[in-house]
């Protein structure tokens, strides 16, 4: 790069986090091809390099500063300091600048469907009203084709306090205990994915509870809003490690969450303290947790085996932007956290549960999103809904494709049309099979389906749901 880097005026903001970010993955130069198509962070990035070698100078931090509005956080790209970076550099704006309204109540579901959720009826007719609507898309800055979606009449976690899946006592003595990671979405939105969840870990003979915890903190990362990310985030690891060590599995049907919870909190926890004494902590509190078999499934001692976490050494280059959090509570969490779909695979492949299906009909696609691909653990509802019979489904998307939501991003006038972009060769490969249904793990990409598309959109464990025969 030009030597007016040297300068002293390029040496301070080289100690900014983009210019960290820039400098880095100008000097690698890989994701300039492998993230070309599916990413709106890497072209301008490198279009930005380009005309800064043309000119002879290195581009100023204010030209910069668009580039972390260009990431979703998605976790496609290959290194864990791109995400590190582009964290830090959010946070550090909204420090400096404050949160816009909007952006703090979108990022925000869960505030704004407590508050809604007293009067849903209420709260959902008045967004369809002309006059609140323009209001609202003020207030958000929502594109105008983009509607809110509506709550849900009751919430999953008003269903589970009925049910009787808040716990107020000593855990029960045997069984395979599930502790349930819900997700916000899935909550307020969508419950009867939540609902589904339950119904299908009964049917395995799973003892089921749904302890008390926040938003997993991803939202509200993702606009830079650290204070309130770092509380529920602490929470979150508080409330489920105790259940952890109670000896209860943690489930989460969420893939946001889940790579929000094991991969994103996970990475560069190294550089706070000793890699592998937090490995090795990790490590063992796993394995004294021990599963024990319920009445229909004959399973062996010990809970699921999972291979090994990577661990990440301590890296010069590398920034921690959860410094303020505990690594080891970070890197155990990320070592007891399993996806629902994952949980079920293992309770078939290893210790047995046979579930009966009805049969089912159907041409229906299966899309893997970003976040489910980015945890490494294959696609275990895909191949669960091999079994269902008659039920025909097809996979779609690439190991990049993405559909472009971004969590609440998409619904954002600025970003509408960017988040149409990012989706339109996914949108395309599942319009080319013609299908009747969509099926994918991620609620955010059945908002994004449904309104670009217009097509049914169901969570996995919904169809699951439906096509189990219930235990005689």
């Amino acid at each position: 790069m030009p030597s007016s880097r040297q300068s002293t005026a390029a040496a301070t903001t080289a100690r900014h986090p983009l210019q960290r970010l820039f400098d880095g993955c100008t000097d690698c130069d890989i994701c300039r091809f492998l993230m070309d198509e599916s990413c709106l962070l890497f072209p301008e990035m490198y279009r930005l390099y380009d005309e800064a070698v043309a000119q002879k100078r290195s581009p100023s931090l204010e030209v910069l500063k668009d580039l972390a509005d260009r990431c979703t956080l998605c976790g496609l790209c290959p290194c864990p300091d791109v995400r590190s970076n582009v964290i830090l550099a959010k946070a550090m704006r909204t420090q400096r600048q404050g949160l816009d309204p909007g952006a703090r109540l979108l990022s925000d579901l869960q505030t704004f469907a407590r508050l809604g959720q007293k009067v849903p009826r209420v709260a959902n007719a008045l967004s369809s009203v002309p006059a609140v609507r323009h209001l609202l898309e003020k207030i958000f800055q929502l594109h105008p084709q983009r509607q809110l979606p509506r709550l849900a009449k009751e919430d999953f976690f008003s269903w589970a306090v009925k049910e009787g899946l808040q716990r107020k006592g000593p855990p029960p003595q045997g069984g395979v205990r599930i502790a349930y990671f819900v997700g916000c979405t899935a909550a307020y939105l969508f419950p009867q994915v939540a609902r589904a969840v339950v119904q299908v870990f009964r049917a395995a003979g799973a003892h089921m509870e749904v302890p008390p915890q926040q938003c997993c903190g991803m939202p509200t990362v993702v606009e830079g809003d650290m204070a309130r990310s770092v509380e529920r985030i602490t929470a979150n690891m508080n409330t489920l490690l105790h259940a952890v060590s109670e000896g209860y599995h943690v489930v989460c049907s969420c893939p946001t969450c889940g790579y929000f919870m094991r991969n994103l909190l996970k990475e560069n926890a190294c550089l706070a303290t000793g890699c592998l004494e937090t490995a090795l902590e990790a490590g063992v509190a796993k394995r004294a947790t021990a599963g024990v078999p319920s009445h229909e499934v004959t399973i062996p001692s010990g809970p699921p085996k999972r291979p090994s976490a990577q661990t990440y050494g301590p890296s010069a280059l590398a920034d921690d932007a959860f410094l303020n959090l505990s690594p080891s509570k970070r890197l155990q969490l990320s070592q007891h956290l399993w996806d629902v779909g994952e949980y079920l695979d293992r309770l078939r492949q290893q210790y047995g549960w046979r579930p009966r299906w009805h049969p089912s009909k159907g041409r229906w696609v299966y899309y893997a999103p970003c976040h489910q691909r980015e945890q490494g653990f294959g696609t275990p509802y895909f191949d669960l809904l091999q079994e269902i019979p008659g039920l025909q489904l097809k996979r779609v998307g690439s190991s990049t494709d993405c559909c472009g939501m971004g969590g609440s991003l998409g619904y954002k006038k600025a970003f509408h049309e960017k988040s149409l972009q990012l989706g339109a060769s996914l949108m395309e490969k599942i319009t080319k099979e013609d299908p009747q249904a969509i099926v994918t793990d991620c609620l955010s990409c059945r908002l994004q389906f449904q309104y670009a598309l217009g097509l049914p959109v169901y969570h996995p464990i919904e169809v699951m749901g439906q096509a189990l025969v219930p235990a005689s």
